[in-house]
């Protein structure tokens, strides 16, 4: 079969091949804090593999990609890479290192980008009690 003939042919049984252009995303989570945040100094997210960010968190694992994008009043966001974290723990920690909460929370991703076939970009957000 000729080149022009497989293109047709393609054409007409909707088979029409298409190339993802993007290759990485970094998705965002917001969390909102509710209530007293006066002793609040940082939050982190944690899962079985550790709470990120922190110093002590493994660069080469997933967790090495969760970084403080922006922190503005009681609203964390942070960038986790290409991660979509659903179940996880959120951890308030005050300015000496003590922890005040740890929220186990479940986020629902909306993709904000991409493509269905391709995917892209996601956000999140959950709310937690310090």
């Amino acid at each position: 079969m000729t080149v022009a003939g497989l293109v047709t042919l393609m054409g007409l049984t909707g088979c029409v091949p298409f190339a993802c252009s993007a290759i990485g995303w970094s998705n965002t989570l917001a969390v909102q804090l509710d209530g007293d945040t006066s002793a609040v100094d940082q939050v982190q997210l944690c899962t079985d593999a550790g709470c990120a960010p922190a110093e002590d968190v493994d660069m080469t694992g997933p967790l090495g990609f969760v970084s403080v994008e922006d922190q503005a009043g009681d609203s964390w966001t942070f960038s986790v890479g290409m991660m979509r974290l659903e179940r996880f723990t959120v951890r308030t920690l005050a300015g000496d290192g003590t922890v005040l909460s740890d929220t186990e929370v479940t986020s629902e991703w909306v993709r904000v980008g991409g493509s269905e076939q391709c995917g892209g970009p996601g956000e999140a957000t959950v709310t937690v009690q310090p």
